[in-house]
């Protein structure tokens, strides 16, 4: 049973000498059946726009991570032109965007705002779904989130609590779940996992970051997915398969691809 990877990052360098087109050829035939590629500016926005032009079951995502916030002198310019990436047909949702506030040397909180909400509008406009980064920002995020509430997506990589997951079901959200899941240290987010509606859950790598056990420290792919599943489908007493043909089913309908 193939998987929908819903959240990639093969731009980055890391799969330059991997060699990247061979790699995602042989995920298409061997492991997934779609992905999607989340940018975190402007310029992996378009990489990620003709990537996705190459394959048939690769989809993109435009948008600035809140690290990336600090790149962009002018907001209002660089946000228009993830709106006007936006158009191409590929583009399936909004993102990465929100909060990180895990580093130090990360932009301050009000510009991170101010580009989070920027986009928040942008996915409205357009009747899109955002893919959210929250890092260490949950109570932030959730304030944003709820000053739009005709605007819907994903958190990916979840790492807040049971109560903050059902607030975010109950308005229309769905949760992603990443290697994490995986991790011996991780038994609070092992116990969110169950309680996930099966409607609303969602997987991914997040690659190359985050590769999961047995796999952890390695550069992550969409090839080592398997592993997040399968713990998830263990965590939540469902089969492998139908927990993989759910996930997927989950993807396609909150990125409207038929």
């Amino acid at each position: 049973m193939k998987l929908f990877d819903t959240h990639t990052h093969y731009d980055d360098d890391r799969f330059d000498s991997c060699g990247r087109e061979a790699l995602i050829e042989t995920l298409f035939r061997d492991e997934v059946e779609y992905i999607m590629g989340a940018a975190v500016d402007c310029e992996t926005s378009r990489f990620t726009i003709a990537t996705a032009a190459h394959y048939p079951n690769y989809y993109a995502a435009v948008g600035i991570h809140p690290q990336s916030c600090g790149e962009y002198e002018d907001r209002e310019r660089a946000l228009a032109e993830i709106e006007a990436l936006a158009a191409s047909p590929k583009v399936k949702a909004i993102g990465e965007t929100g909060f990180d506030f895990h580093w130090q040397n990360n932009p301050a909180p009000e510009v991170q705002k101010a580009f989070f909400e920027g986009q928040m509008a942008i996915a409205r406009r357009l009747s899109l779904p955002v893919i959210v980064h929250d890092r260490e920002a949950h109570g932030m995020t959730m304030d944003v989130i709820m000053q739009y509430p005709d605007v819907v997506g994903v958190f990916h990589s979840y790492s807040g609590s049971i109560e903050m997951a059902k607030e975010l079901v109950k308005r229309g959200w769905y949760i992603s779940f990443s290697g994490v899941i995986t991790y011996k240290n991780a038994t609070r987010l092992a116990e969110v996992v169950p309680t996930i509606p099966k409607d609303r859950i969602l997987v991914e790598t997040d690659c190359p970051y985050l590769a999961p056990e047995p796999k952890r420290g390695k550069m992550n792919h969409s090839g080592l997915m398997k592993y997040t599943a399968a713990k998830a489908a263990e965590l939540r007493g469902e089969g492998y398969e139908d927990f993989c043909r759910q996930t997927t089913e989950n993807a396609k309908r909150l990125f409207g691809i038929v």
